[in-house]
């Protein structure tokens, strides 16, 4: 049985809770820090290093499961919405880019045909000619998250053309209703 995946679901959780401990310890040391107007002038003042911050972060978040729609929301508190749209989905772009390789770097295709031989032939099967709509509506429903039709369309050698328009087209829609609602409100 290869240990990878469930060392990998270990470790990400570790580093996730990590993540989330570190935020709030530190908001309750110093909550001045989380000021929207001292981000707000810092972001003015080093808006280039935000927003390579902001893609860097983003194009990681998919190797650990964490959602990209707090971020898409946060990123309006950062940037204009167009601006905070297109950077959203050149992030999500990424981070599908290198959740797709990284599960083959991971050898999960191996991992799951060997152990789950006849669900992985089902779902193919399911997948056969619709893998378009499917990743694409898949990626449009908030509840389930986008990398995980990801990790699997690349286990199940889906074209990578495949996976990222289908994600354009799901995630591109529903950031759009996100930030453009959200902006209009605030």
């Amino acid at each position: 049985m290869n240990q990878k995946p469930q060392k990998f679901k270990k470790n990400t959780f570790i580093i996730w809770i990590s993540v989330v401990l570190i935020i709030l310890i530190t908001y309750y040391l110093n909550p001045n820090l989380f000021d929207i107007t001292l981000i707000k002038t810092f972001t003015d003042n080093n808006h280039l290093l935000v927003i390579v911050s902001y893609l860097l972060l983003l194009s990681i978040l998919g190797l650990f499961f964490i959602p990209s729609t707090p971020f898409a929301i946060a990123g309006l508190l950062l940037f204009t919405p167009a601006e905070a749209y297109l950077l959203n989905m050149i992030g999500i772009i990424t981070s599908s880019t290198i959740v797709y390789y990284y599960a083959r770097f991971l050898g999960l295709d191996n991992a799951f045909e060997s152990r789950y031989p006849k669900k992985i032939m089902k779902l193919k099967n399911a997948l056969h000619n619709k893998e378009f709509p499917i990743i694409a509506g898949w990626s449009f429903f908030p509840l389930v998250p986008t990398d995980l039709i990801i990790y699997v369309s690349s286990t199940l050698r889906i074209p990578l053309w495949k996976c990222i328009l289908g994600v354009i087209i799901g995630e591109g829609t529903l950031n759009a209703l996100y930030i453009f609602s959200i902006y209009s409100i605030i």
